[in-house]
């Protein structure tokens, strides 16, 4: 879905980052940096996901689950 939206953005900002990523116009421009910054973001979203994964699964090797779990535990 495309939407028309009007936004003040600081020209010299704008003329690095169409450098940097060899854009034309200020539209490609925006929509190449807001593509990099999602991908990078969901990116280190999955990055932690998975490696919480990992430590979960190499805790059950240290940690009994049914004590943790118990009202012994906590009650």
């Amino acid at each position: 879905m495309q939407r028309r939206t009007t936004i003040e953005i600081d020209q010299d900002l704008l003329s690095r980052a169409k450098r940097a990523l060899g854009a034309k116009t200020t539209r490609a421009t925006v929509e190449e940096a807001l593509r990099r910054a999602a991908e990078e973001a969901e990116g280190l979203q999955a990055e932690r996901a998975a490696r919480q994964r990992d430590y979960l699964a190499r805790l059950s090797a240290h940690v009994d689950v049914d004590v943790l779990v118990s009202e012994e535990m906590w009650g």
